[in-house]
């Protein structure tokens, strides 16, 4: 019995641990993306210090549930998002931003709790 009280404590820990987790990622994603979003349509006009701190904050936490490839490409996405802003590429500022939204969209979608990301 008791170790079925064990086993059940355990599993019981887990679940917890892993939807604190989830909420926590999608939260913080959430955010990131909302950041994303209101970025000026112009790269001269645009300020990427808060997109890059939000990230910096966010990676070593959800590294260690979210796969490096994920977060690698989020990393390179954004890299690829300053460096068009810095030289005033337009067309390619606002590629790159919208890779990087869909990338933190579908990191959000994938670490959230929902049926979809159940089954």
């Amino acid at each position: 019995m008791k170790a079925f009280l064990s086993a059940l404590s355990v599993l019981v820990l887990l679940s917890c641990a892993v939807t604190v987790n989830s909420i926590y990622v999608q939260a913080k994603t959430e955010a990131l993306a909302n950041a994303i979003e209101t970025l000026p349509t112009k790269p001269e006009e645009a300020e990427l210090g808060d997109v890059r701190t939000k990230w910096d904050k966010l990676e070593p936490v959800i590294s260690y549930s979210v796969s490096h490839k994920e977060t690698d490409q989020i990393a390179d996405a954004l890299a690829d998002l300053e460096s068009h802003q810095k030289t005033g590429e337009e067309k390619e500022y606002h590629a790159a931003r919208e890779q990087l939204l869909e990338l933190v969209r579908r990191l959000s979608e994938s670490e959230g709790v929902s049926i979809k990301s159940i089954f």
